[in-house]
């Protein structure tokens, strides 16, 4: 709206004479007594004679020492509601605003409503000087008489609107001269046609709407002020008498509409707008509006985002909630109810194992747009404390990640050497040292009594020496914090996570080894888009919600375009990772996850679940689209800790949203970088392989797979592992395993009970036997009964197809512990051990 000064009255809308075609005898259908209260009346009118008699100039200047400008007038903006939108700018989320407003321009208004307005509220408007004395000396009169005069009362439009804009509405003899002074000013300054374009966007009309445009909206359903009828725009005029008194859409106030339109319509008559023919018709017609007013929301922990977002483009909420801005947000609505759907649909079928909320992100990688947004299942849900629908648990709340958060770890181990071949020991560990060195020896470490810190794997099972890639894999707790502890180092780990996008405090003086298993609280928010910068191989794109930003004229303000596009990671190493992490969605290489969360295209996936299964994560991605999934209750209750773990829960959840929003998307994999370079090295091959000394192939070695390096962290030396056994007693030797693990000093011993038990055959876990090499062989009165030379690691499942590299092996029959998702099936006699995280 623009308003400009004017030292002169604008007759264009003036008609020339009003035909008079009341009905002879016709009562008015309702009498405006609007007067104001009477001893104001009174002495306002008796004031307006004294000035010239009494004091004068004195009098006025008492009035007018401190009186506003008439500039005021347009000098503040009005409250206009911002409306916000999905990525279409068609469908409508939310409207932020103090006041449900929409300005709207004087030639957009419909001459039925001017003339309606002008008939009900001030009939000399185009004339008056701003205020209606003899207007104000019939309200008096009808006051003191308690006779109403029908002739309407004694504020005219400009002095209603100078009451709303600048002087207020005290009820004070002084208040009311100085409207009356001020009224005289603003139309002196300002031409009548903008006069009235500040009044109808001004005022009140009931039913939360300010102004005319929200108000034809709210009542009718009508954007477009020229489709009103003649009884709308008579209806809409009468309101602002009194709009709560009048309010159609409150049934008791339907009989009191009728009667302020019947006025207004006889008024039209009055003043020759409309003909008796034309009023009779819109009196007769019955009084049809859309109903009370409901505030409705689409996407509500989105949309809060959006205004959080815009908060902190304009510094200011005010300006947010006042400012008219029309915001076009990054919001897919076939994603959102895709995710909506899959969010109601796995917490209801995961009931019975206790899981009673969950949220999802989904973010496009290379622009940081947050494509879909569940804060919770239900966010009219506020009484189930397990709910607590209205918190948003993706962008506000903080919850562990459980091992989601290795991937930092193991990134920032890769940026400081580490490989995807590297191998550490996968055995029971005290990493403080505190644990008694004999009950190391005798495998009888008690570690909630005897260790200063003893990481458990879920499982419970130790498996020796494992590569980068199948730690992860299996998502194996001790390796993890190895890597953590030798090659990583948890300042640098925590750096890695700001970098990537991570914004939760983490201070490493707080935190120790457990920081790799999840143990400090995050966003979903945070980590979907931190696994997006991976998915976008090391470039960081900021998250954002909101697309474009218009101003009340359509001019754009603010617009997602030239944002800034960070390398916080090699891409090399990006690719790397994305590609172990691209094992766990496929069942060939991957038999505790792949199985769950396959979805017949390249992605990479990890999982999380805390020790006491509060919190469960899975976070993954294909090229084009990065999506995390929480699930838990709000109230911290436990989920089933007896047959319930991640993949199972967001996994799923992960998979069947994915399936289902990239459906008809293209397959896409990621392109290798050009640093990014691949050689054989000593590993088992297949899913349940990755142990070996991750060095290049000798004569003794057993077999070899394929992995991926950064250019010069090839390995450069022969494999020394794989050697000469110990003597029989029959005075034979086999090839065994000399596990050389580098690490601290503290690890030796219990590397070594790992080394004693799985020659004892408390390691295999019906997977593989071990042939391990002790430092020194035992002298043959002690040595120690044959045990078989190492079988390699066990065979895929019927034609799943080897690393490059690879050689097969024989498949030896493990036991089931848990649950395969229906459809899964493996060859006769094999059974493979899921494990949860």
């Amino acid at each position: 709206m623009s308003i400009k000064g004017n030292n002169h009255r604008d007759h264009a809308l003036k008609r020339g004479p009003y035909r008079a075609l009341r009905r002879k005898g016709a009562a008015s259908p309702v009498r405006r007594g609007l007067a104001f209260v009477s001893p104001v009346m009174l002495a306002f009118l008796l004031a307006l004679v004294a000035v010239p008699l009494v004091g004068g100039a004195m009098v006025l200047a008492s009035f007018t020492a401190d009186l506003p400008s008439p500039q005021d007038l347009a000098k503040d903006p009005l409250a206009l509601s911002t409306k916000i939108y999905d990525r279409t700018g068609t469908v409508l989320l939310y409207q932020l605003e103090v006041e449900r407003r929409e300005a709207v321009r004087f030639d957009d208004v419909p001459r039925v409503l001017i003339d309606a307005t002008v008939a009900a509220e001030d009939k000399t408007f185009w004339t008056n000087p701003g205020v209606d004395i003899l207007g104000i000396a019939r309200a008096v009169y009808a006051d003191l008489t308690r006779r109403g005069t029908g002739q309407g009362g004694a504020s005219t439009i400009t002095q209603q609107l100078v009451k709303q804009r600048i002087v207020g509405g005290e009820v004070t003899i002084q208040r009311k001269i100085r409207e009356a002074i001020l009224a005289i000013q603003v139309t002196r300054t300002y031409s009548k046609r903008e006069i009235l374009e500040l009044y109808f966007n001004q005022i009140y009309y009931g039913n939360q709407a300010y102004g005319v445009k929200a108000a034809a909206e709210t009542y009718f359903g009508k954007a477009d002020l020229s489709t009103l009828t003649l009884a709308e725009a008579a209806l809409l005029a009468g309101l602002p008498q009194a709009p709560s008194a009048i309010d159609p859409s409150q049934p008791g106030n339907v009989e009191r509409a009728e009667d302020r339109r019947a006025y207004v319509l006889a008024q039209m008559e009055d003043t020759g707008a409309i003909t008796e023919a034309q009023r009779a018709a819109a009196d007769a017609e019955p009084i049809k509006v859309r109903g009370q007013q409901i505030t409705t929301i689409t996407a509500p922990h989105f949309v809060f985002q959006v205004r959080d977002q815009l908060t902190r483009i304009f510094g200011d909420e005010a300006i947010v909630t006042r400012g008219g801005f029309k915001v076009t947000t990054t919001l897919d609505m076939k994603k959102q109810a895709a995710a909506e759907k899959q969010v109601k649909t796995w917490v209801t079928d995961l009931r019975d194992r206790n899981v009673w909320n969950a949220g999802l992100v989904s973010i496009e990688p290379k622009t940081g747009e947050v494509l879909s947004y569940v804060g919770s299942v239900d966010y009219y849900n506020r009484d189930d404390p397990k709910v607590q629908g209205q918190f948003d648990v993706a962008g506000i709340g903080v919850r562990q990640p459980g091992s989601s958060f290795k991937v930092f770890n193991y990134l920032t181990a890769l940026k400081k050497g580490a490989t995807a071949a590297t191998v550490v020991v996968d055995a029971r560990t005290d990493f403080t040292g505190k644990a008694d060195a004999a009950k190391v020896a005798a495998g009888t470490i008690d570690p909630k009594r005897d260790c200063g810190y003893c990481p458990e794997n879920a499982d419970s099972q130790y498996h020796g020496p494992l590569s980068m890639r199948q730690a992860i894999r299996e998502s194996r707790n001790v390796p993890a914090v190895k890597f953590l502890q030798q090659y990583s180092g948890i300042e640098d780990t925590i750096q890695t996570a700001r970098d990537l996008g991570i914004t939760t405090p983490i201070d490493p003086a707080n935190v120790g080894l457990s920081l790799t298993l999840g143990a400090k609280e995050v966003k979903l928010l945070d980590m979907t888009s931190a696994f997006g910068t991976v998915a976008n191989l090391g470039v960081r794109v900021e998250p954002t919600f909101v697309l474009k930003v218009e101003d009340p004229r359509g001019k754009v303000v603010w617009e997602h375009k030239d944002y800034e596009q960070k390398r916080v990671l090699d891409a090399g190493i990006a690719y790397i990772m994305t590609d172990i992490l691209k094992d766990t969605t496929r069942p060939d290489r991957d038999f505790i996850f792949g199985s769950w969360t396959n979805i017949d295209r390249p992605a990479a996936l990890k999982t999380g679940t805390t020790d006491d299964l509060k919190d469960v994560y899975s976070v993954g991605y294909v090229p084009q689209l990065v999506t995390g999934v929480w699930m838990g209750n709000s109230n911290a209750d436990l989920m089933s800790g007896r047959d319930f773990f991640s993949a199972m829960g967001p996994g799923q959840l992960w998979r069947e949203y994915m399936k289902e929003v990239l459906t008809g998307v293209e397959k896409k994999d990621w392109e290798k970088p050009a640093n990014v370079v691949s050689a054989n090295v000593v590993l088992a091959p297949g899913a349940y392989g990755g142990y070996g000394s991750g060095m290049l192939p000798s004569s003794l070695t057993p077999f070899t797979t394929q992995e991926l390096f950064i250019k010069g962290t090839e390995p450069r030396s022969s494999d020394n592992w794989y050697t000469t056994g110990c003597p029989k007693p029959d005075g034979s030797t086999s090839i065994g395993m000399r596990i050389r693990e580098v690490g601290p000093a503290v690890w030796a011993a219990y590397t070594q009970q790992w080394i004693s038990d799985a020659n004892k055959g408390l390691r295999s876990y019906g997977r593989y036997t071990w042939n391990v090499v002790a430092e020194t062989c035992p002298s043959p009165s002690r040595a120690p009964s044959p045990s078989p030379s190492p079988s390699g690691p066990a065979s895929p499942p019927s034609g799943t197809p080897l690393p490059p590299g690879s050689t097969p092996a024989p498949t030896p029959v493990p036991t089931l512990n848990f649950p395969l998702p229906p459809g899964i099936t493996f060859p006769p006699g094999f059974t493979p051990t899921p494990r949860p995280p």
